[in-house]
Protein backbone atom coordinates (compact mmCIF):
# COMPACT_ATOMS: atom_id res chain seq x y z
CA UNK A 1 0.00 0.00 0.00
CA UNK A 2 3.09 2.36 0.77
CA UNK A 3 4.53 2.17 -2.52
CA UNK A 4 1.31 2.65 -3.99
CA UNK A 5 1.08 5.78 -2.34
CA UNK A 6 4.40 6.56 -3.09
CA UNK A 7 4.44 5.69 -6.95
CA UNK A 8 1.07 7.99 -7.42
CA UNK A 9 2.35 10.81 -5.69
CA UNK A 10 5.19 10.64 -8.07
CA UNK A 11 3.22 10.50 -10.95
CA UNK A 12 0.96 13.10 -9.44
CA UNK A 13 4.11 15.25 -9.28
CA UNK A 14 5.54 14.47 -13.42
CA UNK A 15 1.76 15.56 -14.46
CA UNK A 16 2.37 18.48 -12.19
CA UNK A 17 5.55 19.61 -13.87
CA UNK A 18 4.28 18.32 -17.34
CA UNK A 19 1.26 20.61 -17.11
CA UNK A 20 3.57 24.00 -15.54
CA UNK A 21 5.88 23.42 -17.94
CA UNK A 22 2.94 23.36 -21.32
CA UNK A 23 1.44 26.83 -19.64
CA UNK A 24 4.81 28.68 -19.82
CA UNK A 25 5.96 27.11 -23.38
CA UNK A 26 2.09 28.36 -24.30
CA UNK A 27 2.25 31.71 -22.22
CA UNK A 28 5.79 33.40 -22.13
CA UNK A 29 7.85 31.79 -24.68
CA UNK A 30 8.07 34.66 -26.65
CA UNK A 31 9.43 36.97 -23.95
CA UNK A 32 11.87 34.88 -22.79
CA UNK A 33 13.22 34.32 -26.49
CA UNK A 34 13.34 37.82 -27.57
CA UNK A 35 13.53 40.33 -24.20
CA UNK A 36 13.21 43.42 -26.10
CA UNK A 37 9.59 42.74 -26.09
CA UNK A 38 8.94 41.88 -22.97
CA UNK A 39 10.80 45.47 -22.01
CA UNK A 40 7.76 46.92 -24.19
CA UNK A 41 4.73 45.40 -22.12
CA UNK A 42 2.76 48.07 -20.60
CA UNK A 43 1.33 51.81 -21.39
CA UNK A 44 4.33 54.33 -22.30
CA UNK A 45 3.58 58.60 -23.42
CA UNK A 46 5.73 61.11 -25.06
CA UNK A 47 5.99 63.21 -28.22
CA UNK A 48 7.21 63.93 -31.43
CA UNK A 49 6.82 65.03 -35.08
CA UNK A 50 4.93 64.10 -38.41
CA UNK A 51 6.55 65.02 -41.96
CA UNK A 52 3.81 65.26 -44.54
CA UNK A 53 5.05 64.97 -48.25
CA UNK A 54 4.30 68.57 -48.89
CA UNK A 55 7.08 69.19 -46.82
CA UNK A 56 5.43 70.37 -43.60
CA UNK A 57 5.38 69.26 -40.31
CA UNK A 58 3.63 69.24 -36.87
CA UNK A 59 3.85 68.19 -33.21
CA UNK A 60 2.62 65.12 -31.99
CA UNK A 61 1.89 63.63 -28.07
CA UNK A 62 1.51 60.15 -28.10
CA UNK A 63 0.09 56.99 -26.00
CA UNK A 64 1.46 53.44 -26.82
CA UNK A 65 0.29 50.07 -25.22
CA UNK A 66 2.29 46.71 -25.76
CA UNK A 67 0.95 43.30 -25.04
CA UNK A 68 2.91 40.19 -25.48
CA UNK A 69 0.59 37.08 -24.69
CA UNK A 70 1.84 33.66 -25.88
CA UNK A 71 3.51 33.92 -29.46
CA UNK A 72 1.52 37.19 -30.18
CA UNK A 73 2.72 40.54 -29.67
CA UNK A 74 0.25 43.52 -29.96
CA UNK A 75 0.66 47.06 -29.92
CA UNK A 76 -1.45 50.34 -30.27
CA UNK A 77 0.12 53.63 -30.58
CA UNK A 78 -1.92 56.49 -30.58
CA UNK A 79 -1.00 60.29 -31.37
CA UNK A 80 -2.80 63.62 -31.55
CA UNK A 81 -1.87 66.63 -33.63
CA UNK A 82 -3.61 69.98 -34.98
CA UNK A 83 -3.93 68.66 -38.18
CA UNK A 84 -4.48 64.38 -38.38
CA UNK A 85 -4.64 61.92 -35.22
CA UNK A 86 -2.38 58.61 -35.94
CA UNK A 87 -3.88 55.39 -34.74
CA UNK A 88 -1.59 52.52 -35.60
CA UNK A 89 -2.51 49.09 -34.61
CA UNK A 90 -0.86 45.91 -35.29
CA UNK A 91 -1.22 42.03 -34.21
CA UNK A 92 2.03 40.07 -34.89
CA UNK A 93 2.58 36.31 -34.59
CA UNK A 94 6.21 36.24 -32.80
CA UNK A 95 8.64 33.10 -33.62
CA UNK A 96 11.69 33.16 -31.99
CA UNK A 97 12.99 36.39 -33.76
CA UNK A 98 10.84 36.75 -36.41
CA UNK A 99 7.31 38.45 -36.49
CA UNK A 100 4.68 38.67 -39.01
CA UNK A 101 0.95 39.74 -38.84
CA UNK A 102 -1.54 42.79 -39.86
CA UNK A 103 -0.71 46.51 -39.43
CA UNK A 104 -3.15 49.39 -40.23
CA UNK A 105 -2.73 53.07 -39.70
CA UNK A 106 -6.51 54.32 -39.01
CA UNK A 107 -6.64 58.34 -39.98
CA UNK A 108 -4.83 57.93 -43.42
CA UNK A 109 -6.72 54.41 -44.00
CA UNK A 110 -3.20 52.35 -44.68
CA UNK A 111 -3.69 48.84 -43.78
CA UNK A 112 -1.72 45.23 -44.69
CA UNK A 113 0.68 42.98 -43.71
CA UNK A 114 3.71 43.42 -41.38
CA UNK A 115 6.81 41.48 -41.02
CA UNK A 116 10.13 41.81 -39.30
CA UNK A 117 12.38 41.02 -36.83
CA UNK A 118 13.78 41.76 -33.04
CA UNK A 119 17.14 41.28 -32.26
CA UNK A 120 18.48 42.54 -28.97
CA UNK A 121 16.69 46.26 -28.68
CA UNK A 122 15.69 46.81 -31.50
CA UNK A 123 12.31 45.75 -33.72
CA UNK A 124 12.42 46.26 -37.53
CA UNK A 125 9.13 46.13 -39.40
CA UNK A 126 8.00 46.06 -43.01
CA UNK A 127 4.43 47.15 -43.52
CA UNK A 128 2.76 47.06 -47.24
CA UNK A 129 -0.68 46.94 -48.53
CA UNK A 130 -3.25 49.07 -50.70
CA UNK A 131 -0.56 51.31 -52.73
CA UNK A 132 0.92 52.04 -48.99
CA UNK A 133 4.62 50.75 -48.04
CA UNK A 134 6.67 51.68 -45.04
CA UNK A 135 9.07 50.36 -42.39
CA UNK A 136 8.81 51.22 -38.17
CA UNK A 137 11.76 50.62 -36.37
CA UNK A 138 11.24 50.40 -32.52
CA UNK A 139 14.54 51.15 -30.68
CA UNK A 140 14.18 50.27 -26.93
CA UNK A 141 16.47 51.58 -23.94
CA UNK A 142 15.43 50.71 -20.48
CA UNK A 143 12.31 53.15 -19.54
CA UNK A 144 12.32 54.88 -22.92
CA UNK A 145 11.93 53.48 -26.30
CA UNK A 146 11.82 55.94 -29.35
CA UNK A 147 9.94 54.77 -32.97
CA UNK A 148 10.45 55.89 -35.93
CA UNK A 149 8.65 55.66 -39.31
CA UNK A 150 9.34 56.34 -43.03
CA UNK A 151 6.45 55.43 -45.34
CA UNK A 152 5.96 56.19 -49.57
CA UNK A 153 2.05 56.39 -50.63
CA UNK A 154 0.48 58.07 -48.06
CA UNK A 155 0.46 62.06 -47.12
CA UNK A 156 2.79 61.64 -43.83
CA UNK A 157 6.07 60.26 -45.16
CA UNK A 158 7.51 60.14 -41.62
CA UNK A 159 7.12 60.11 -38.09
CA UNK A 160 9.10 60.69 -35.19
CA UNK A 161 8.53 59.09 -31.29
CA UNK A 162 10.22 59.27 -28.46
CA UNK A 163 8.37 57.54 -25.39
CA UNK A 164 8.46 57.07 -21.71
CA UNK A 165 7.46 54.01 -19.61
CA UNK A 166 4.11 55.25 -17.44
Amino acid sequence: MYRIRTWAGQVNAAIRLMVCLCLLAAGGGGAVAEPGLGQLVGGWSGSGRLYYTDGTSEGITCNAYYRLQGGEFSLAIQCRSEKNPIHIRSKLDVSGSRLSGDWEERTFNASGSATGTVSGNSIRLNVSGGGFTGTMTVSIGGSTHNVAIETQGIAMSRARIGLRKR
